[in-house]
């Protein structure tokens, strides 16, 4: 079973100290607050998924935006994606919410500026009021150069950019399939 490193686990430990009201394994949106996450929440991206191909940014934090190297102009995630890159995403944001399960990504970027760097994020479900997992919490760390502003080169988001995929076991299992060292292992 794959670990995230360990500069994640302050992170997952507050996730996993949540209170589960609406979902015996999930934690609620509105759980994610100053009070609790306050010292995530520069790294942290929630997204709510409205429909197909509709994945809408709700909150991002500005380190989160700097190193996923988007801006605030970007509502709908899909919307940055490359059209062959599509229906991967799909099918990853889908595992995460019918399984439930976490995932852990690390992704080479390269920004406009030339900078390559590697973003490493953790994707956990969050519910609604309902007990749905409506809602996707990111929470990334990369090594960006300080001070790089600059956005993600226009088509680098796509599979050869994918280092690392694990899906993470949040008790209810997880898919097996998983990308190690950019290369694909199915399950």
């Amino acid at each position: 079973m794959f670990v995230p490193p360990g500069e994640f686990s302050p992170f997952l430990t507050a996730w996993e100290n949540l209170p589960r009201k609406h979902h015996p394994l999930l934690p609620h949106k509105k759980d994610i607050s100053p009070v609790r996450f306050g010292e995530f929440l520069h790294l942290v991206c929630i997204s709510e998924f409205i429909g197909q191909r509709q994945m809408e940014i709700r909150f991002a934090g500005t380190e989160f935006e700097r190193l996923a190297g988007f801006g605030t102009e970007l509502k709908n995630y899909y919307d940055m994606l490359p059209e062959k890159f599509v229906k991967p995403t799909e099918t990853f944001h889908r595992l995460i919410r019918t399984t439930p399960c976490g995932a852990f990504v690390g992704d080479v970027i390269t920004a406009t500026s030339g900078a390559r760097y590697l973003h490493e994020t953790l994707h956990l479900p969050l519910v609604d009021d309902a007990g749905d997992a409506r809602y996707l919490m990111v929470y990334g760390v990369g090594r960006k150069p300080y001070g790089d502003q600059t956005p993600r080169s226009a088509g680098n988001h796509n599979e050869s950019n994918i280092k690392e995929l694990h899906y993470l076991d949040l008790g209810e299992g997880a898919p097996t399939a998983h990308v190690s060292d950019f290369r694909f292992h199915a399950g």
